[in-house]
């Protein structure tokens, strides 16, 4: 498959760090510091999803991106390995650890995502156990479906779950372009750019094996709804979280924005009506504008001055 100018050009600019034997590919631009942005890609999308988001945000901060296991530029293991020292959600929350520790991050905005807004809640959850090895100051959250009981499935998601995990072929090159185009807006469809820098790094290192087994990440939400569902919707308290929310998107209703602002009513919730599942690829500047409104955040404020926060 060719690798469109634009997609080649964000990985020149990137690197490998080791994480339990695995090559994880990571993006990181802005200032040095201790303190920046760290993000956490969706489903079936990588790093790539923020190459517009990125300059924007490094003008300002630090920010820090890797391809987790799975996707992008980063290790795709086939083999007959434990499913939670690879795909698993658990497995990323300590991978994306390891990226904080490695990138010099010590205090982070954490910007979460699809598949890594569950990462996200993981890492939200740690935080208020005591147990998380960098400080989440801010969270930004974007569409995802960690709620999962609110969940629409879209076709790629049950073609996902209906085939082995791991499979011995390559899936044809359109799979999962044709099956994304419903998740971009009327607004800011997807382009044949967008869907060939998808593709290619879906592809790359026949990525498209272990879709299936990245995919099963749903089946993980379900078993563990009521600990993300803490983290997003109440439990996190050590830190503001705002919520910016593409209303278009048919795989993550607004009903999953109406439960977290339930359990969390002093949440900050901006609704976009002109933007579905990618509003990094849609709207990168505003996306670009979120962000740096959590990094230029004091951090301060009475709910959270007034916060125990559980050891």
């Amino acid at each position: 498959m060719d690798i469109p100018e634009r997609l080649q050009q964000w990985r020149d600019t990137g690197h490998y760090i080791d994480y339990k034997g695995h090559k994880i590919w990571v993006h990181t631009s802005g200032p040095k510091s201790d303190d920046g942005v760290l993000v956490c890609h969706g489903f079936p999308g990588s790093s790539w999803d923020w190459d517009h988001v990125a300059p924007l945000v490094a003008k300002h901060a630090k920010i820090v991106v890797p391809d987790m296991i799975g996707y992008g530029m980063s290790a795709k293991p086939l083999g007959d390995l434990p499913y939670r020292e690879t795909y698993s959600l658990f497995n990323q929350a300590d991978l994306m650890e390891e990226v904080a520790k490695q990138e010099g991050l010590k205090t982070v905005i954490l910007v979460i995502h699809d598949m890594g807004q569950t990462v996200g809640a993981e890492l939200m959850a740690r935080q208020e156990e005591g147990k998380l090895s960098f400080k989440i100051r801010y969270a930004v959250v974007l569409d995802g479906s960690t709620l999962v009981d609110l969940i629409s499935l879209t076709p790629l998601h049950k073609k996902m779950l209906s085939v082995p995990p791991i499979l011995d072929y390559d899936l044809e090159d359109d799979t999962f372009s044709k099956g994304m185009e419903i998740t971009f807006s009327k607004e800011h469809p997807s382009t044949q750019e967008i869907k060939d820098c998808m593709d290619a790094q879906i592809f790359e290192n026949h990525g498209s094996r272990v879709m299936p087994a990245c995919m099963r990440y749903l089946l993980e939400r379900k078993k563990h709804l009521k600990r993300w569902e803490r983290a997003l919707c109440g439990g996190f308290q050590s830190a503001p979280q705002t919520v910016w929310w593409g209303l278009q998107d048919p795989a993550a209703p607004e009903t999953m924005v109406d439960r977290i602002i339930r359990g969390r009513p002093y949440t900050e919730v901006h609704k976009w009506p002109d933007v579905s599942h990618w509003s990094m690829i849609e709207v990168p500047d505003r996306v670009a504008d979120a962000i740096l409104q959590g990094f230029n955040s004091t951090g301060t404020n009475d709910v959270f001055d007034s916060v125990e926060v559980a050891k």
